[in-house]
């Protein structure tokens, strides 16, 4: 089992989350080999730790149409002015949306439902790889969810089973962290965060962009990203997606190599581990939720392949969406929010295909 991205280290074994209001890990090594234990004899437990960071920490965001981006695209007035993206960008020959590569896509079959990812071949080309080799291999079925963590991460993958100690088929891929700015078709956003220097989006991705225009994607709900030992080049086959407040001091030492683009409710209803016991693993495999298949939707016939576009975070629409979304001058708000948004909570937004509705 890889160890995902790791919370507080160092923290003492005797802390509980009540005194530290976090979820920390209680690991023993074992003299002999060095691995994990945990009460577990193999080597699948040396990849533990998903920890939740703060307790109670809940998934922002509002389903009513007052919320919905470019609702009301008027600077609000009340208390806060309005703040646009550039004065005067220039859209000309960029449409609004744009469609997924069926090469890029996995099509996740669970007992709850189907779930889509777009993967990144930009930021993380050989992670996006090694899930299309895994998923073309049948490797990911019959395997399980089996360490959720609510309110931060549904983990799955590897498991804990023997078998899946030794996996010559899937050496350990070195860290797809960050990006060298050149090149990278970032479109910043005006709104300051506490994480970067700057954040904005690449297309469709949520990501951040340091003062030397080093780039990486952001851990926002949805992300799907590759579990590792302590080292940083030590992901496999195990993979995590984040289904909590957006975990993000795991930027930039995680590789994310996609996003859930459709069918998060269905990540959002697994069932959840104790982060208390086993450190979330789900105890009774039976309360694990299987991964039914997963799969290259290019690998599915064409008249059943799913088809999806994203928004171009680059054209008008999107631009037209955030200032919506920042400037909130609706009755309904009868104190004026402030004018920012955090990118996290506008990812490029996903629809069906239209050949696919016609």
């Amino acid at each position: 089992m890889k160890r995902g991205p790791n919370d507080l280290a160092g923290l003492p074994t005797s802390a509980t989350a009540s005194e530290l209001d976090v979820e920390v890990n209680i690991r023993a090594l074992d003299p002999a080999g060095g691995t994990v234990s945990n009460g577990h004899n193999n080597r699948g437990m040396i990849m533990r730790n998903i920890l939740m960071g703060l307790c109670g920490l809940v998934l922002a965001g509002c389903g009513s149409e007052n919320d919905i981006p470019g609702a009301d695209e008027t600077a609000g007035s009340v208390a806060l002015e309005g703040r646009s993206e550039v004065e005067s960008p220039d859209f000309t020959g960029i449409p609004d949306w744009r469609a997924v590569d069926p090469e890029n896509m996995l099509v996740i079959e669970t007992a709850r439902g189907r779930v889509i990812v777009e993967l990144n071949d930009t930021f993380a080309p050989n992670h996006s790889a090694r899930m299309r080799q895994a998923a073309r291999d049948g490797f990911f079925d019959g395997r399980d969810f089996y360490r959720v963590i609510d309110g931060f991460v549904a983990q799955g993958g590897r498991g804990e089973e023997a078998d899946s100690v030794e996996l010559p088929q899937y050496p350990a891929l070195v860290g797809e962290f960050t990006l060298a700015g050149e090149g990278v078709p970032f479109t910043a956003m005006v709104d300051e965060d506490l994480y970067a220097n700057e954040v904005g989006h690449v297309d469709g991705f949520p990501a951040g962009r340091d003062s030397d225009g080093r780039t990486w994607l952001l851990h926002c709900p949805g992300t799907m990203a590759m579990a590792r030992n302590n080292e940083p080049d030590t992901g496999d086959v195990e993979f995590y997606i984040v289904i909590g407040h957006a975990p993000r001091h795991l930027d930039r030492i995680m590789s994310v190599f996609g996003r859930v683009i459709s069918g998060m409710e269905h990540v959002q209803a697994l069932n959840r581990g104790n982060p208390a016991v086993n450190s979330g693993v789900i105890e009774d495999p039976a309360r694990r939720d299987p991964i039914l298949s997963m799969r290259v939707a290019a690998d599915i016939d064409e008249a059943d392949r799913p088809a999806f576009e994203i928004m171009r975070t680059d054209g008008q629409a999107f631009h037209d969406a955030k200032s919506g979304r920042r400037n909130r001058t609706h009755e309904f708000f009868f104190e004026t929010p402030p004018a920012v948004i955090e990118a996290c909570h506008m990812p490029g937004p996903v629809r069906v295909s239209e050949a696919e509705t016609d």
